[in-house]
């Protein structure tokens, strides 16, 4: 079975995250796309070699020889194509984060498990095998007992059009970076309470954000995302433990110079990320979860429990949970 997929908007992400891995992934072909301006859509088709254009989203949901579609719309619009595209019958890749809130996520869940169809985060980093690695390091006991987890992704945004500056379309830092360090901390340590927070608000977006968590086992964490320029560049984890460190350099893009350096009185160990990317190890488990029916470790359930601890720190932070448009 050949999984076919529709592209519902010619964003920037589209290259990086479903066009490159599909040349090198069988079994997949990316089939058509569809914009909101038609002329933007046909030459984003002929620059990157997808064979059909088609009128609208709705013409990608309904079109019968599409089994599958990848929504990269701006996130406040990511549950209303997502169910739509549950209601056309196709399976979905939906990018992150899943939902604007919580509660949407958890409505799409639902929806889901109704049906017998694949519906699944784009939370790419979380199926490249360095996170696994990360993951048995810790469980090893090498570093001991864990005491703190820091988990830090800040990219300058300065551009004041551009979306993740936009409430109504789901921007913020932490929409757009934070749901990194959250889900990377969650997948390591499980279900967090957040016990305060703090947002540089710029008209109603949040410019920054610093959160403190409290999970099992009496771990300590501090999630950071920002896009001011002042924020700087920053991609890491570090993981203090009663006997040693994890630090992590790029473990939101392993492929991308990914290092991990575990410390102890022992000395240090040095492990270098896989360097193909995470974006294939994530259509591969795609393709084989539409094809073969394997388990989706990113699905509906999992992007909501990522969505109430996003809620919960705007909330913390004195801000509002975005609303879908």
């Amino acid at each position: 079975m050949n999984v076919t997929i529709g592209v519902l908007g010619a964003a920037r992400t589209v290259k990086s995250a479903l066009l490159d891995p599909a040349w090198e992934v069988g079994g997949v072909t990316v089939t058509a796309v569809a914009a909101r301006a038609p002329e933007r859509a046909r030459a984003f088709a002929d620059e990157h070699g997808i064979p059909r254009v088609l009128g609208s989203y709705d013409d990608v949901l309904n079109d019968p020889d599409i089994s599958a579609v990848y929504v990269p719309t701006p996130a406040a619009l990511h549950g209303r194509w997502t169910r739509r595209a549950i209601a056309a019958g196709k399976h979905v890749l939906c990018e992150k984060p899943f939902a604007a809130n919580a509660g949407e996520a958890a409505e799409i869940a639902e929806v889901a498990r109704a049906d017998d169809l694949v519906v699944m985060e784009a939370f790419h980093s979380r199926h490249h095998p360095m996170w696994a690695r990360m993951a048995a390091i810790l469980r090893s006991g090498t570093i001991g007992p864990v005491r703190t987890a820091r988990a830090a992704f800040t990219v300058p945004h300065p551009d004041p059009s551009d979306i993740r500056w936009q409430r109504e379309l789901g921007g913020g830092a932490l929409m757009d970076l934070g749901v990194y360090p959250v889900h990377l901390l969650r997948f390591l340590f499980g279900e967090p309470q957040v016990e305060e927070a703090r947002a540089r608000d710029v008209d109603g977006v949040d410019a920054s954000m610093t959160a403190a968590l409290a999970f099992p086992g009496a771990v300590t964490g501090e999630v950071v995302a920002g896009m001011r320029e002042e924020d700087g560049y920053a991609a890491e984890l570090e993981v203090t433990g009663a006997a040693g460190s994890l630090h992590v350099r790029m473990p939101y893009h392993p492929y991308l110079y990914g290092l991990m350096t575990t410390t102890t009185a022992a000395g240090t160990v040095t492990e270098e990320g896989d360097r193909r990317t995470s974006y294939a190890f994530q259509l591969e488990a795609f393709r084989d979860a539409v094809r073969d029916g394997r388990p989706v470790v990113t699905d509906a359930r999992e992007a909501t429990a990522t969505m109430r601890v996003i809620d919960a720190i705007y909330r913390a932070a004195g801000m509002s949970p975005r609303t879908p448009c």
